[in-house]
């Protein structure tokens, strides 16, 4: 660095000058090489003019003027020569012979030479060299010297020094003496200034080398100082963006922010706010946030909320600046330097005025809403009401229909053996007509269960058993056969039966309920034909399944009435229908895994379709199951019967004797317990309504005596129990009333296993 605040010192050039420093060799060039060219350019004009003198001022010889011409030439190449050259003597010796030389035979070639005129050049060389060192000023005497007597020996002649034409050249000689020693001096100053110049521009460069090694550590300076200012102006010009960026974010926020200082004043307020409130937000910077609440003490309270939890979440009043006032939802925290310290606290807010109050037409229309289901539920409940009557009594009107029809064998078959005796001794007939009387009287069983047949899935523990289709189908002839044949011929109408029954496997399936529905096709065909006709009965076997037909040749069925035929309470008898039995029988065919398809056209008759799964007999994996009522022989048990109906008692008694059990009777619910608790029993079948005490209380004090002892209840409503799953408590199974010996005993086999 320099001294004096990095600037180098006045006197340093001058201690520079003072000392040994080199100057440069072309310092003196361009004044050296000027001031020779300028004296021979005088030297040789002058000659030149003193021969046109001489002669009169003719026109010279050429070779004369070419020698003129050669030195005033050959002055444009000494100023081009380096000053080395120009400084060296032998340079400055060999100017001075040449010229001499030149003028020595130019005077010659002109024959002018005389005596006067070579001292006139002697003078003039003499003058120019007056200011140049004594070495060149003895030469060049020396060589004008030779220079005149190498003359005088050519021309052989001689002349006074005093004559008159020589006086005549004296004002000439006076004049460029004059003017050859105002070049000399001004030569000397110009050398003088040249070296000046030279030690200037020495100590210049010396100057500037320091000045450059300061510039040097100012510009590295400079650039440390550069990428300090780059690195702080892209910090800054971060810091703007991030600014920018965090106002935009703000601004263009739909919801309200608000920011204030630890003095709760206003410092951050976005547009959505200045929307919001009706304020600027330079009109509310620095002014308490109080401006914004309906209730400047709520703000206080707000904000001391924020300041104990560190966060406010909640609803809050605020007031616009024309007065009005709206809800916000508010979310507040609070603001923190780097320290951890609270410098303020934000909130955002966004407006709900129009949410409370579409909350508050929603609640109103809510209650508007209940209002009207309620009335709504209680006219659908007076409806159903209405609508169960009428429907109870149409299936009342239908299963009376059924059950009449159910009845019918019964008392045919039984009048005809009471009115005649005697056929009692054909065995055979009499157990044929046995057999269809204990079958009607099944199916009449069957009748009330129909009132669960419409929603009741199949059950887990029902069991389907192969059944002869056949053989189901003859027995279903026979037991319409009043209805077909009877009723019809006492009208006047002829319904012929036709059947065509291939060899088919059993089904699986429960043979009650298929018999229900082939007697309610084979009903509703008879039904379909007021006038008359017949009724095809068709087995046949389909690879895995056996399908049945019924076919007649009836009125037959619009596309309308096929498409609803199927539907509950749907029917095209009027008052004689009760549109049950068809969806009876889907409902039937659907649990048998089964398909139900109905082709009809008017005047064209209808076929209904049955197809039918085929049994498959179990193979060895597989116990095959034993059909109703040849199940293994049980042990031998105890059983307490409970009923208030003699001969429902009788018959349990019989069915139970049959199969070589023991039996104890109860006609009521209390002497049922005290004989219980009386002896030892393996099983109690109980009836439900009995005085005195019913058959849920029996049971429920036989567990409590004995908790793993069975109880199955037999009841005329089992089917509706079962169906609706109110199984009462302490009860282990439920049998519908009329029971068979074949479910009895199936039952005691479960409860037993």
């Amino acid at each position: 660095m320099w001294p004096n605040g990095g600037v180098p010192a006045m006197d340093e050039p001058m201690a520079m000058s003072q000392g040994t420093m080199p100057i440069p060799d072309d310092a003196e060039t361009p004044p050296r090489g000027r001031v020779v060219a300028l004296l021979r350019c005088t030297l040789t004009l002058a000659t030149a003019y003193l021969l046109l003198v001489e002669h009169k001022f003719a026109a010279l010889p050429t070779g004369l003027i070419v020698m003129i011409v050669a030195a005033l030439a050959s002055n444009i190449a000494i100023t081009r020569l380096p000053a080395r050259v120009l400084n060296s003597t032998a340079f400055q010796c060999g100017v001075i012979i040449g010229d001499t030389l030149w003028i020595t035979a130019a005077l010659l070639t002109s024959g002018l030479f005389r005596v006067d005129f070579f001292y006139l050049y002697f003078l003039v060389l003499l003058l120019a060299a007056v200011g140049e060192s004594l070495g060149l000023i003895a030469v060049g005497t020396i060589v004008v010297c030779l220079a005149y007597l190498i003359a005088l020996a050519a021309t052989g002649g001689a002349t006074s020094l005093w004559s008159s034409r020589l006086l005549i050249r004296v004002p000439f000689l006076l004049t460029a003496g004059a003017f050859y020693g105002y070049l000399v001096n001004r030569v000397r100053r110009e050398q003088q200034r040249a070296r000046e110049e030279a030690h200037a521009v020495a100590r210049l460069e010396v100057f500037q080398r320091r000045l450059a090694e300061h510039a040097q550590h100012v510009e590295l300076a400079n650039e440390e100082l550069a990428r300090e200012i780059a690195v702080r102006r892209r910090a800054e010009a971060a810091l703007h963006a991030s600014k920018d960026y965090a106002e935009n974010l703000i601004n263009s926020s739909l919801d309200m922010i608000v920011s204030v200082d630890a003095d709760r004043r206003i410092v951050e307020f976005n547009r959505a706010a200045e929307e919001a409130f009706g304020y600027r937000k330079a009109e509310v910077l620095g002014t308490l946030v109080d401006l914004v609440y309906a209730d400047p003490a709520h703000g206080g309270q707000v904000h001391a909320a924020v300041l104990r939890y560190r966060s406010f979440t909640g609803t809050v009043t605020n007031k616009r600046k024309d007065g009005k006032v709206f809800y916000s939802y508010l979310s507040a925290s609070v603001l923190c330097d780097a320290g951890g310290n609270v410098v303020g606290c934000m909130g955002i807010s966004r407006d709900i005025t129009e949410h409370r109050r579409a909350e508050e037409a929603l609640r109103e229309s809510n209650r508007r809403l209940a209002e009207a289901l309620a009335e709504l539920q209680a006219t659908q409940h007076q409806i159903l009401q209405q609508e169960r009557l009428r429907a109870l009594g149409q299936m009342a009107s239908g299963i009376a229909h059924d059950f009449n029809n159910a009845l019918s064998p019964v008392l045919g078959f039984t009048e005809v053996l009471l009115n005649a005796p005697e056929q009692l001794a054909d065995r055979p007939k009499v157990i044929r007509y046995l057999t269809m009387i204990n079958t009607a009287a099944g199916d009449a069983a069957s009748t009330v269960r129909r009132l669960r047949e419409f929603y009741r899935g199949r059950e887990e523990n029902e069991i389907f058993l192969p059944v002869n289709l056949n053989h189901l189908a003859e027995e279903v002839i026979m037991l319409t056969q009043p209805r077909w044949k009877d009723q019809a011929l006492a009208v006047g109408i002829t319904v012929r039966i036709a059947s065509d029954f291939h060899q088919v496997p059993r089904v699986a399936g429960n043979e009650a309920e298929l018999r229900e529905v082939l007697t309610n096709l084979m009903l509703n065909a008879v039904d379909a034909m007021p006038d008359g006709g017949t009724v095809t009965v068709r087995t046949r076997a389909a690879e895995a399944h056996v399908v049945l037909e019924v076919s007649d040749s009836g009125i037959g069925m619009s596309e309308e009435v096929r498409q609803r035929c199927l539907e509950p309470f749907y029917s095209t008898k009027g008052e004689r229908g009760t549109g049950l039995g068809l969806a009876m029988v889907y409902g039937i065919i659907q649990r048998h895994h089964g398909t139900l398809t109905i082709a009809s056209a008017p005047a064209e008759g209808t076929t209904v379709t049955v197809r039918l799964p085929a049994h498959v007999t179990p193979g060895a994996t597989g116990a095959a199951e034993a059909p109703e009522g040849t199940h293994a022989p049980l042990r031998q048990l105890h059983v307490l019967v409970v009923d208030d109906d003699p001969p429902i008692r009788e018959l349990l008694t019989e069915y139970l004797t049959l199969d070589a059990h023991t039996v104890e009777t109860a006609s009521n619910g209390r002497e049922g317990l005290e004989k219980f608790h009386a002896g030892w029993f393996d099983v109690v079948v109980t009836d439900r309504g009995m005085p005195e005490m019913s058959g849920d209380q029996l049971a429920a004090a036989i567990k409590r005596a004995s908790p793993n002892k069975p109880v199955i209840l037999l009841t005329g409503f089992g089917d509706l129990l079962i169906a609706s799953g109110e199984q009462p408590a302490h009860v282990d199974l439920i049998l519908s009333k009329p029971v068979t010996a074949a479910e009895l005993r199936k039952a005691l086999a479960k409860v037993t296993a």
